[in-house]
C-alpha cells in the first residue's frame, strides 16, 4: 500500500479564536457566582442546516428549575456575522458590545432581581 499524501497543508491550530458561544459560556458562568447560585445561566446550542443556534437561559433552581430565555443568536461555521434580534453583528467586537448591552440592560437586571426575590421567598 502506498503512503498517504497529506493534502491538508499546515493547519494553524495555535491561533484559535474565541467563538461567540465560548464568550457566552464565560458570561453564563459568572451569573451563578454573582447571585450565590440562586439564579444560574445555561447555554443551549442546536445545529441545523449550515449553522449554529445558541440560547442563553436563566434558571432559578429554587423555583423548581424555572427557566427564562434571555437571548438567542445564530451564526454559520464562519462564526461571524452573528445574527441576533434582527441585527447582523459583523465581528467579535460588535458581538461583545451587543451582548454586554443586553446583559447589563435595565430589563435584564429587573428579570434577575424578580427571580432572585421569588427564589428567596
Amino acid at each position: 500500500m502506498a503512503a498517504l499524501t497529506d493534502l491538508w497543508g499546515d493547519l494553524n491550530t495555535a491561533e484559535l479564536v474565541p467563538t461567540p458561544v465560548s464568550i457566552l459560556k464565560e458570561q453564563a458562568a459568572l451569573l451563578g457566582k454573582k447571585t450565590g447560585n440562586l439564579i444560574e445561566a445555561r447555554v443551549e446550542t442546536s445545529f441545523s442546516g449550515d449553522g449554529f443556534s445558541h440560547r442563553l437561559l436563566l434558571v432559578a433552581p429554587a423555583l423548581d428549575g424555572y427557566t427564562y430565555e434571555l437571548l438567542k443568536f445564530y451564526h454559520r461555521a464562519e462564526l461571524y456575522p452573528v445574527f441576533a434580534a434582527g441585527m447582523q453583528l459583523e465581528n467579535e467586537e460588535f458581538f461583545k458590545k451587543w451582548l454586554g448591552t443586553k446583559l447589563s440592560s435595565p430589563e435584564t437586571h429587573q428579570i434577575i432581581t424578580n427571580l432572585l426575590s421569588q427564589s428567596r421567598s
